[in-house]
């Protein structure tokens, strides 16, 4: 029955659509999320832009983790399947990153924000990215229903914990942040699971000593948001490209190159707006 579907797919395929879907399903690419948060750390509001992050990249370890252990086969490995975008199909299928992904992002945003227009653009994204990943032949259809699955039990998971630990003291979420994260460096069997918990280590060092010895003001005109924006992308590409030439290729730089990379999304791009002007410290 799976490749049927996907078979079908394969018959309907054209230029036009592989183009379409594509695009579609690089808005479930890691590249679409840390523009997105990024901006939402610089230019809205950095408490929710950190847990967006750290949802998500929890959400990328274990689809990365579950991968490895589970072992299913791409559908393209099989001779009458054929698929137009194979480079954003590395190792395992199930579950699928993409989807899960996908799910973990908007839907950790909708139940933040709960507005009718969030839940309708959010849905959408969410089963076109998974439908995306079908037509192009990358997954098979479980793999999609079990990205979707695992990203919204990963936000359910994370919330409840966030918020059972609320009811005591606020210095033990940075307690369990900081367990959860030495637990999961036992398991980071994957390249992928390294960088991911370099960056997101960085991410959170920095973002706490940027809260006690920067605290820049998100909001601000149009125009600075704009800039901003701007300029706090060109220095995180600038950066990565310095850092990632400049270091060798081994794990371990590998682990420090994206650990760097971390501090600098959330204080050493925050400190720049500050020295330019283009965002002023709060109190």
């Amino acid at each position: 029955m799976s490749i049927r579907i996907l078979l079908f797919f394969q018959e309907i395929s054209n230029p036009i659509l592989d183009k379409m879907f594509i695009f579609i399903t690089n808005l479930g690419s890691e590249a679409f999320y840390l523009m997105f948060i990024s901006y939402i750390y610089w230019c809205i509001n950095k408490k929710f832009g950190i847990k967006l992050f750290s949802v998500l990249t929890i959400s990328i370890y274990s689809n990365n983790l579950l991968k490895v252990i589970i072992h299913t086969g791409r559908p393209f490995l099989y001779s009458k399947i054929q698929t137009p975008y194979i480079q954003s199909a590395p190792g395992y299928s199930f579950p699928s990153g993409h989807t899960q992904g996908a799910t973990t992002f908007w839907y950790y945003i909708m139940k933040k924000i709960r507005k009718k227009i969030i839940y309708i653009i959010g849905w959408i994204v969410i089963i076109l990215v998974g439908f995306s990943r079908l037509y192009l032949r990358v997954h098979w259809p479980i793999d999609v229903v079990g990205g979707l699955i695992l990203g919204i039990l990963i936000v359910w998971l994370f919330q409840s914990i966030l918020n059972y630990f609320k009811k005591f003291d606020s210095n033990l979420i940075k307690v369990e942040l900081i367990t959860m994260l030495v637990f999961m460096h036992f398991f980071a069997i994957t390249e992928s699971n390294v960088k991911i918990l370099a960056l997101l280590s960085g991410t959170l060092l920095g973002s706490f000593l940027e809260t006690k010895y920067v605290n820049f003001e998100e909001y601000n005109s149009f125009l600075n948001q704009l800039v901003k924006y701007l300029i706090g992308l060109l220095s995180i590409l600038l950066i990565r490209s310095l850092f990632f030439k400049m270091l060798p290729m081994n794990i371990y730089f590998v682990y420090l190159g994206h650990f760097i990379l971390g501090i600098c999304l959330t204080l050493v791009v925050p400190l720049l707006f500050v020295i330019l002007g283009l965002s002023r410290k709060k109190g």
